[in-house]
């Protein structure tokens, strides 16, 4: 697909992979089908185990692939590297768990970037057909046709995104957290002026079915992290605005949507998910307060 408005940048596509054998496969021939062809695909893999690499190896050559260690994974540090090592005017973000779902995926998301006052760009993510049906509903909540979450303190996602090289350069991933290190990254530049871009025709396949002690482990984790990114007081943290009343909410939400579509998935298991996931991101945060000092 030609880009209307002329912008013609040279691409690095940086997938981020672990243990996505069951998955890897589609999106590395989506990729391969895009009309764009302006791009250089570079993988990073977290030493999969279950045969990805193998599967990498069919799509790229070995000059191009890189492994790091799993047991001492921390995304900003290997996103930093990534931004090191790969080239292009455009850097591309995409999880090899988020599958394109069009030819001209890579077309539609860069192409806002020819606009200098746009510091990030990410697309629209459909949730799986095997997804649970509360995830499912999570997922079109903050995606679809990004209403929603435009009214948000703020929202990013890094698993299928572009960003400018200059903006990489000048922006480096922090460190410090080990769980929402693109909400982070993405806040700072809109505090630095810059605009963050939703593209919904940019779409890719992107969900998972999270046990009750993953959902509490990640929601642990975002909740730490929030302590870090949100320290100037954007956000409420006392224990009602947190994660009491949020929890109802999001219950009174589920029983609505469970009943516009007859789901009764969904109706049983709201309150055992969000409980664990509220409680899991309250206790997060005032673990993180006692780490970065944020009380």
């Amino acid at each position: 697909m030609e880009q209307h408005t002329g912008f013609n940048p040279q691409v690095a596509i940086a997938m981020r992979s672990y243990n996505d054998r069951a998955v890897i496969r589609g999106t590395l021939e989506m990729i391969q089908r895009q009309g764009y062809r302006n791009f250089v695909l570079w993988n990073f893999d977290s030493s999969s185990t279950d045969g990805t690499l193998d599967i990498i190896k069919e799509f790229n050559e070995a000059s191009h692939i890189r492994r790091n260690d799993s047991a001492a994974y921390n995304p900003g540090t290997v996103l930093n590297e990534a931004v090191r090592t790969v080239g292009g005017e455009v850097v591309v973000f995409l999880n090899s768990d988020a599958t394109p779902e069009r030819e001209d995926w890579l077309a539609q998301l860069i192409a806002p970037l020819a606009d200098p006052a746009v510091g990030a760009v990410y697309g629209r993510q459909t949730a799986r057909p095997d997804c649970r049906s509360l995830f499912v509903k999570d997922t079109e909540r903050a995606f679809g046709d990004g209403l929603e979450a435009a009214k948000w303190v703020h929202f990013f996602s890094m698993a299928n995104c572009a960003v400018r090289r200059d903006v990489l350069e000048r922006f480096a991933f922090e460190t410090r957290v080990q769980y929402s290190e693109d909400i982070e990254w993405s806040y700072r530049l809109r505090q630095a002026g810059l605009k963050i871009h939703y593209v919904a025709a940019a779409a890719a396949t992107h969900s998972h079915n999270y046990t009750l002690r993953q959902s509490f482990k990640r929601q642990f984790g975002e909740g730490k992290a929030d302590a870090w990114i949100f320290r100037s007081g954007e956000l409420n943290t006392s224990f009602i605005r947190y994660c009491l009343l949020p929890f109802g909410m999001e219950v009174v939400r589920d029983l609505k949507w469970a009943a516009q579509r007859r789901s009764w998935d969904a109706l049983i298991h709201t309150i055992p998910l969000r409980a664990v996931q509220k409680w899991g991101r309250w206790r997060g945060q005032l673990d993180g307060q006692k780490a970065y000092g944020t009380h």
